[in-house]
């Protein structure tokens, strides 16, 4: 079996994105990665710093798949600034992914407008270019949704999907597809595992959202090696078997990634 990690962060939890055995470090988390199946993985960054490392990481490591983005947790006012950053990363290297990107309307972020005319901008250039872009949303699905009718992109990845299954066959006609992490392990995320049930097979993706979100039984940080706990849950849940879901979020996220 063969397994794609369609959204994770490679950063180290030390926050030392620099330390002297970062390759080795990265080394590691690959070959545990492989062993375990893991032979593609989406390595995302969510500021320029993080970019930079992304695509530095990709260049060593050749399982490592780039993108770049502006999270919002990360827009400022001045983010127009950071964004033309990224833009250079995304057209000086053509196998280069847009994002994570996204909306996160918790009351502690008052960035709302940055975030929409952020939001908006990456998806632009998405199109432009025609890429792939990584979406984070909290609590702005309204919102989002009305940003991505007026600024549709090829092809548009939920990660981490948490939204209501009901928001599914419209998100489908805006080029979604729906990444599932850790969290359909837990019995408790009664809604996470009810959209897993309600996406089309053709839409399916599965992540690890490393360093975040290690699957139940599985110590912090989490890392791409325990994919393979996210997929079994995702088998059991659609009543299938692990070879399938294999093969069917291989080949999902290989149509997406093929346009990087």
């Amino acid at each position: 079996m063969r397994f794609f990690d369609a959204h994770c962060h490679l950063n180290n939890p030390s926050g030392d994105s620099f330390a002297a055995d970062e390759t080795l470090r990265l080394a590691k988390i690959t070959e545990r990665a492989a062993a375990a199946g893991v032979n593609r993985i989406v390595c995302c960054g969510t500021n320029p710093a993080e970019g930079k490392n992304v695509l530095h990481w990709s260049e060593q490591f050749p399982q490592i798949i780039p993108m770049v983005g502006l999270h919002p947790w990360f827009v400022t006012s001045h983010w127009q600034d950071d964004f033309q950053v990224l833009e250079e990363m995304v057209r000086r290297f053509p196998a280069v992914g847009i994002g994570e990107t996204g909306l996160d309307f918790q009351k502690r972020f008052i960035n709302r407008t940055e975030q929409e005319a952020s939001l908006a901008a990456h998806l632009d250039l998405a199109s432009e270019l025609n890429r792939p872009v990584a979406i984070h949303v909290v609590q702005a699905w309204g919102r989002l949704i009305e940003i991505l009718r007026r600024h549709p992109a090829p092809a548009v990845l939920f990660h981490a999907f948490s939204g209501p299954a009901a928001l599914i066959p419209g998100l489908v006609k805006l080029n979604g597809w729906f990444s599932f992490c850790g969290s359909v392990t837990n019995p408790r995320a009664i809604r996470v595992r009810a959209a897993v049930t309600a996406v089309p097979a053709d839409r399916l993706l599965i992540e690890t959202d490393s360093p975040d979100f290690p699957p139940l039984g599985c110590p912090a940080p989490n890392e791409p090696a325990n994919l393979i706990q996210v997929a079994r849950a995702v088998a059991t849940l659609r009543g299938v078997s692990l070879d399938e879901i294999s093969e069917r979020t291989w080949d999902n996220a290989s149509e997406i990634f093929s346009r990087s």
